[in-house]
């Protein structure tokens, strides 16, 4: 059979789903929980912490409990009083010497100074994965997260270091101002409309020179009367308030380019982690910003909440933690729906914002083949979160291997068989074919290879005349290939499959 192709990159090597799968299917065992030689679980609040500490004593298990303050000495003292639960009434007991293991729930900003304390390989998790006990407490809490730890459910989280978690602040901190010098942009304006002055349709009254300077002419003493805008004079008193909002618009501006300058150092100043050793700051931007739509902002942020790209086994693994891979229900081997886990939501924004603005300019191969399936869809969404993930799966082959961007790393080849033949008779197996035979042909697509490779490079979503009918029709056809081949074998006995 001849082959139709997709906008795919190289895959991934077999991950450990795959080779799971590949035991399971031979009738071998998997590993599917490793039981550690203790647990703890801590359950965190502005004022306490609840520790909870289970050793294993034999063939028994044994519960530890105690409450400890938030202070700094407090919680060094937890500490010491865990590993000596552990040190006195574990059987046998466990090597003391390597990182100690803990779950812990995140809590606002509360868990960071147990991380800190306690270092070791903490599991930090979302209290609403944790699943709660029937019967809240924070002891009954320490106790299911110490449980958790014990049996191994959550993997070592990543703790950022110190640069890192600057980084992230000083990002939170630029992006306070610039909503600060939005909100002010807003209400100036907002003033504007309500005495009837529109000039803001023009344009930014902050950001556009030639309004700005009409307006700081209208709020000034002696103003003077514009072509096209209202002659009324604005009150004194609003005069001064626009004016207060303009001084904090520039304040705010100021400010949030000032803590920009503080991200490109600390930036610059990392040392960033690839597969194969490190990278100096400026070399990760330039690689990043070489990919369509990233900017020097936006390649800031994808490095101070990715951190490193060896924290995730695969690109899939990075795009739900971005919020961009649908979490898929199966039911009877068919995906009865889907919908986007939480992930990041800065990551998630800062990688929807990039698609939407290459699939806008229709000047990139990932903005093209995007807006052609928001087209094809009617869901402009759909378009930007797809387009979003290839550009963050880029990304991350980029970190990970220190190069580039280059769409010679991707291929129009995946494989997705079709038996070929004229789109003419498709009616004889479908009749809901038969209205579009006429629009396929004007549009040059005469076999089923044609309609297929069209469907795939999301090129039929401009075509008029094909509307939604259609491609349910279409997908059902590339669906049941083995079916339609047979039944058009039956109709056509003279018919040979080409081989491929």
């Amino acid at each position: 059979m001849p082959k139709i192709h997709s906008f795919s990159q190289t895959p991934d090597p077999v991950d450990l789903e795959t080779e799971v799968s590949i035991l399971l299917e031979n009738g071998q065992g998997v590993e599917v929980q490793h039981l550690q030689s203790y647990g703890i679980g801590i359950d965190c609040h502005s004022r306490f912490i609840a520790v909870c500490v289970h050793v294993r004593r034999d063939r028994h298990v044994y519960k530890y409990q105690m409450d400890f303050d938030t202070d700094w000495d407090s919680l060094l003292e937890a500490k010491k009083w865990a590993v000596k639960i552990i040190c006195d009434h574990s059987n046998p007991v466990p090597d003391m010497d390597q990182p100690i293991h803990y779950v812990i729930e995140s809590t606002s900003t509360y868990h960071m100074p147990i991380l800190l304390s306690w270092e070791g390989n903490p599991s930090v998790i979302n209290p609403l994965l944790a699943g709660a006990t029937k019967k809240k407490t924070d002891e009954l809490d320490a106790e299911r997260l110490s449980f958790h730890d014990l049996t191994g459910v959550w993997r070592e989280s990543y703790v950022p270091p110190e640069p890192i978690q600057s980084l992230r602040v000083l990002i939170a901190e630029r992006e306070h101002f610039s909503k600060l010098a939005t909100r002010c942009s807003n209400r100036i304006n907002n003033i504007l409309t309500r005495f009837g002055y529109n000039i803001g349709s023009k344009g930014s009254v902050t950001k556009k020179k030639d309004i700005r300077d009409i307006i700081h002419d209208l709020i000034s003493d002696h103003p003077h009367p514009h072509s096209g805008v209202c002659p009324k004079p604005l009150p004194l008193e609003i005069r001064e308030i626009i004016r207060k909002e303009y001084e904090d618009y520039d304040q705010n501006i100021n400010q949030a380019e000032k803590y920009l300058g503080k991200i490109r150092q600390q930036v610059f100043s990392i040392n960033w982690e690839t597969r194969d050793g490190t990278i100096t700051g400026r070399d990760a931007v330039r690689i990043l910003c070489s990919a369509p739509g990233i900017g020097e902002i936006t390649s800031f942020t994808w490095l101070a909440f990715v951190g490193t790209p060896r924290r995730f086994p695969n690109a899939k693994a990075l795009n739900a933690y971005s919020g961009l891979d649908p979490s898929l229900k199966v039911s009877a081997g068919k995906v009865t729906s889907t919908s986007k886990r939480g992930g990041c939501r800065i990551l998630h924004s800062i990688m929807v914002k990039s698609a939407d603005r290459i699939m806008r300019s229709h000047n990139e191969a990932f903005g093209q083949w995007g807006y052609l399936m928001a087209k094809s869809s009617g869901k402009w969404k759909k378009g930007t979160n797809a387009v979003a993930r290839k550009l963050n799966t880029a990304l991350y082959y980029m970190m990970l291997t220190g190069t580039e961007f280059s769409y010679e790393k991707y291929s129009l080849i995946q494989d997705a068989p079709v038996f070929d033949i004229p789109v003419t008779d498709l009616p004889s197996l479908n009749p809901d074919f038969k209205r579009y035979i006429k629009v396929l042909h004007e549009n040059n697509i005469m076999t089923t290879t044609d309609m297929a490779f069209a469907y795939l490079s999301c090129s039929l979503g401009g075509v008029r005349g094909l509307g939604r009918k259609f491609f349910v029709t279409l997908k059902d056809f590339l669906s049941h290939q083995k079916k339609y081949e047979n039944e058009y074998g039956q109709l056509h006995p003279e018919w040979k499959p080409i081989q491929s």
